[in-house]
């Protein structure tokens, strides 16, 4: 693997830690309990002023998703008719360069930040795309969508880890009130050892596996098993279930990042 952005195995395992890695999560302190309950209040507002500083030139668009979904779900017919959801969508990097490769879909975004939403509509404009989005905390309960419809198909990229790891529960059961029986959500978020969670130094550490970054959004590092836990228990069969190896390289230091993450894809069954 020689190229940077690209994962270069699957499995069903994580990492094993190096002795070095765990001398650094030895190192790794928890922050105070007024620190912990003042970010968990101030969620929405730090996701806010992360799209309000960074626009839309933070995150890249990602253009592996037509490819990666066709071999996810693949039942699926694309060429049909689809209904899809982009949950947590920010300014909609995955959205946009879904619907260049698979034009038949029918577009819903939402957000936790109205800044990720209000960028993201403005995109949509310009390229006079139809989209119906909304404004949308998946951590409270909810008993219904704020959509006229349940969807085909939703996506959660790098979503459930931004949510308490006490309401991811929650968040798969909101999901379950926005996916069709027979629809499916896939996920891919960050996996346990990750190196960017053993990177974090002192004072960003809110729970195990949880932490602050500087801008004070927040990160959970998922065990596999565990995320589909949440989502069996919600009204979900897991179809699919991988953590994804990914080496990233930075050829001027010459260093070697190994990256982790979970992916999976749940089909709602009642």
């Amino acid at each position: 693997m020689t190229e940077e952005g690209f994962y270069s195995f699957s499995s069903q395992s994580s990492r094993e830690l190096t002795e070095e890695d765990n001398e650094k999560l030895s190192k790794q302190t928890v922050i105070s309990d007024f620190k912990k309950n003042k970010l968990e209040i101030e969620a929405r507002k730090n996701w806010d002023k992360f799209y309000n500083r960074n626009k839309n030139n933070f995150f890249k668009d990602r253009n592996w998703s037509a490819e990666d979904l066709k071999i996810i779900c693949p039942d699926i017919d694309f060429e049909k008719e689809i209904s899809y959801l982009e949950a947590g969508c920010g300014v909609g990097n995955m959205l946009f360069p879904l619907v260049a490769e698979i034009p038949k879909l029918k577009l819903f975004a939402f957000d936790f930040s109205a800044n990720a939403v209000r960028m993201l509509e403005e995109r949509a404009k310009e390229l006079e795309l139809p989209v119906a989005t909304a404004v949308v905390d998946l951590s409270i309960p909810s008993s219904s969508s704020p959509f006229e419809e349940q969807v085909d198909l939703a996506t959660l990229i790098f979503v459930m880890s931004a949510i308490h790891p006490d309401k991811m529960k929650i968040a798969a059961e909101n999901m379950r009130n926005l996916v069709k029986i027979g629809g499916s959500v896939v996920v891919r978020d960050y996996g346990i050892n990750d190196h960017a969670m053993i990177r974090f130094g002192r004072e960003a550490r809110i729970a195990d596996r949880f932490y602050v970054r500087q801008d004070g959004t927040r990160a959970y590092y998922f065990d596999l098993d565990e995320l589909c836990g949440f989502f069996e228990s919600s009204g979900f069969k897991c179809e699919r279930k991988e953590y994804l190896h990914r080496i990233t390289i930075n050829h001027q230091k010459n260093l070697k990042a190994p990256r982790i993450f979970v992916q999976a894809r749940f089909v709602r069954i009642d």
